[in-house]
């Protein structure tokens, strides 16, 4: 089964079993919302878990899994990676891709030149840059309609616009 990323459990928060979880998704409410089931990634095993609750505090959720009603149930899992199955992604918008897609695509410019693969799919609070390397330089593009042309999810081939100073 493939598990896709959605967060970090960084830190527990309280006696109660509550949980700091670092998103690493953009539809975090969605994936912690109440009755979502999770996997927790530790010691390796793949622990389903049913969200009991989800608050955002500042940049962080406060998650509360049912059934984990105190701290020493969750504490061992700090640091661990929270995933959910792949078959429970759903489906995005024509331009809108989920960052595993787009992770080792090849790029082109318009005139069909390669310029290299995806190494990262780097966040910023703008928006995704992409980070692409080939065997001379490395690279970043930004995922928006301005730069991005085409996206072929099937051949993993991304066309890019061009401007000077990009490369």
């Amino acid at each position: 089964m493939d598990e896709i990323k959605i967060g970090i459990l960084v830190n527990t928060h309280g006696l109660r079993g509550e949980v700091k979880v670092k998103p690493t998704t953009d539809f975090a409410d969605r994936r912690f919302a109440k009755g979502s089931v999770v996997h927790i990634q530790y010691q390796n095993q793949n622990i389903a878990v049913e969200v009991q609750y989800a608050k955002w505090v500042k940049q962080l959720l406060i998650v509360k899994f049912k059934g984990f009603d105190d701290i020493n149930l969750v504490e061992p899992w700090k640091g661990s990676v929270i995933t959910i199955s792949k078959e429970n992604l759903h489906e995005l918008e024509e331009d809108e891709a989920y960052f595993f897609e787009l992770m080792d695509c090849k790029v082109y410019n318009e005139d069909d030149k390669y310029l290299g693969n995806v190494v990262e799919v780097v966040e910023t609070n703008a928006n995704a840059c992409l980070r692409v390397r080939n065997e001379e330089q490395e690279f970043l593009v930004p995922y928006v309609n301005a730069f991005i042309k085409d996206f072929n999810k099937e051949e993993k081939k991304i066309v890019i616009k061009l401007i000077e100073g990009l490369l």
